[in-house]
Parts: structure tokens; sequence; C-alpha cells
């Protein structure tokens, strides 16, 4: 599913015209980025929770060249479902 997709399903679900769909889908993408940006947690009580973490520096290895690089520490935001989309995926058919 792509954002198109996404506007098409709230035009579908709520009868509202393209522009305006597009503006809350856009609105409730642009309000999660923001949150995330100033370090914010996002909570969508049975969906996910989007989660800011910080990644320590570490030491990688430049294959091409041979010789060892230092990864500064970076922020990162992790992923972490539901329990009831958890369920709900694990409980569908595997042929969907």
């Amino acid at each position: 599913m792509i954002k198109k997709d996404l506007i098409e399903e709230v035009i579908y679900a709520t009868d509202l015209d393209r522009s305006t769909a597009a503006k809350a889908v856009e609105t409730v993408i642009n309000t999660i980025t923001d949150a995330l940006v100033k370090g914010d947690n996002v909570y969508l009580r049975g969906f996910a929770t989007f989660k800011n973490v910080i990644k320590s520096p570490k030491k990688g290895q430049n294959i091409k060249g041979g010789y060892t690089i230092d990864i500064p520490a970076r922020r990162s935001v992790k992923l972490i479902l539901s329990p009831e989309l958890k369920n709900a995926m694990n409980n569908t058919n595997a042929d969907n």
C-alpha cells in the first residue's frame, strides 16, 4: 500500500472529497513526523508505537578498503506493533 492507496481508503470510508482526504492523510503523517523529530514517542492504541531510540556509536568495517571506521551515535525509530495488530496478522489466512 502506498500513500495514494491510503487516501483512496479514506475517501471510501468517509465520503470525503479527494483534496480533503489527501490533506487529512498528510496532516496525520506530518504530525507523527514532527513528534518524532522533537524526540517524542507516538502511541497509536490498537495499531503501534513509534519509539525514539538512540543507537550508540560503534566500529564498522570498510570491506573495500579493509579498514575500521567509527560510526557515530544516531537517533532512530523502533516500531512496536500492538498486541491487537499482531494477533490480527497472525490469525489471518496465509493465502491473503
